[in-house]
């Protein structure tokens, strides 16, 4: 029997159907970050399936103990053909959720505002990641 975390949907700030400002349930956890042993970071992500990395702040390089451009240089695309933004992809960054660890990988961009945890470097460290939209929660079975 494998063992699972459920956490509910936090509400956001958003835009209803017709374009009003409304707060939005979203799939937003509460994490604790940590580069190379440094220092403790306590926010909050998005986990995002559309995402193929995780996608952090490049303002938090700073308090991390991070040197931004010392990482492996990144091309971040997002929606459509827009410009690339540049970030850098830093390895020992340790993710803090609930009560388990994932040591991983972060893309750090100046431009990015929010946490984005994706595919690679997050979800992949799971055996399976459920979104219920009705009920509002989502659910991650572990390995």
């Amino acid at each position: 029997m494998s063992s699972f975390i459920k956490v509910p949907f936090i509400e956001d700030a958003g835009l209803d159907q017709k374009g009003k400002p409304s707060p939005l349930p979203k799939p937003i956890i509460n994490i604790t970050l940590q580069y190379k042993h440094s220092r403790f970071l306590q926010t909050h992500a998005l986990v995002d399936s559309g995402a193929d990395y995780n996608l952090l702040p490049g303002s938090w390089c700073k308090y991390l103990g991070i040197n931004l451009t010392k990482g492996i240089e990144i091309p971040i695309l997002g929606i459509g053909n827009r410009t690339p933004v540049i970030g850098y992809r830093h390895w020992g960054v340790r993710i803090k959720f609930e009560h388990i660890n994932i040591d991983t990988f972060g893309d750090f961009a100046m431009e990015q505002e929010i946490a984005i945890l994706g595919n690679n470097g997050f979800f992949d460290r799971f055996q399976e990641i459920t979104f219920n939209r009705r009920k509002q929660y989502i659910k991650f079975m572990l390995i």
